[in-house]
């Protein structure tokens, strides 16, 4: 039902009231939707554990092993850069064989050849970096992050992968791989073409969209541990279990 301006005064006010209590309601719920999100961001933020930063001698170190990048090959055994940001550097053959490299940033780095026998490299982030050619013997990469990162070619006997994502990474021409773990490990869409992969543990990794193309050594014993999918692509004559439960 309408009315004419001026008619029905009573009901036309009692309107208008109804109209702004209703938009005040609005906007108070709007207001307290708004601060109860900044609260809950702020309680996330309190709650998420904070990055640990390297000490004063990593960080250090770490700024003079960049000074000199591209002066020298760097040569820095068993020393301690855990937590040290090399995001985007260069570091190809550098000798950092028994190196702590834990929790270390190398995203995008150029580390080809790079020396890491026996580094400790548990929770390192490498993702999109190159490692081509790269000596891992016997390093721990316990919960590293390998996703899209070159590993082509590289050394890894005895080097446990427990827990890395490896999704996508380009693990081609792999040969010396004799006791190398890749227990629980993410290996989605990870290349394996044309690698040597005899008496590797596969107990527990997700194989979906891996690609096995010509990969030799290889046995269904292997594969019963781990999982996959139908894009999974295997050698003749073997097979994988399909993944479930969300793996």
């Amino acid at each position: 039902m309408t009315w004419l301006p001026g008619k029905e005064p009573g009901r036309h006010a009692s309107c208008k009231r109804h109209f702004r209590a209703n938009g005040l309601k609005r906007l108070k719920n709007s207001r307290m939707k708004r601060y109860a999100a900044l609260v809950l961001a702020a309680i996330a933020l309190t709650a998420a554990p904070a990055r640990a930063e390297p000490a004063p001698e990593v960080q250090a170190l770490a700024a003079k092993i960049i000074e000199d990048q591209f002066k020298t090959i760097i040569n820095c055994e068993r020393c301690n850069l855990a937590e040290a940001n090399f995001d985007g550097q260069f570091l190809r053959l550098a000798a950092l064989q028994g190196a702590n490299l834990t929790g270390a940033r190398l995203r995008g780095a150029d580390i080809t050849g790079i020396h890491l026998n026996r580094a400790k490299l548990d929770g390192a982030n490498f993702s999109g970096s190159n490692m081509a050619g790269a000596v891992l013997t016997g390093a721990t990469l316990r919960g590293a992050d390998l996703s899209n990162t070159r590993l082509d070619a590289v050394r890894m006997s005895g080097a446990d992968f427990t827990d890395a994502n490896l999704s996508g990474a380009n693990l081609r021409m792999l040969e010396y791989v004799k006791g190398t773990k890749f227990t629980n490990v993410n290996a989605r869409n990870a290349i394996f073409r044309h690698a040597y992969l005899g008496r590797v543990d596969f107990t527990g990794a997700d194989l979906s969209g891996a690609d096995f193309t010509r990969s030799v050594g290889l046995t269904n014993e292997q594969l019963g541990r781990a999982c996959g999918d139908g894009t999974t692509i295997l050698p003749p004559g073997l097979s994988i279990p399909a993944c479930r439960g969300g793996k």
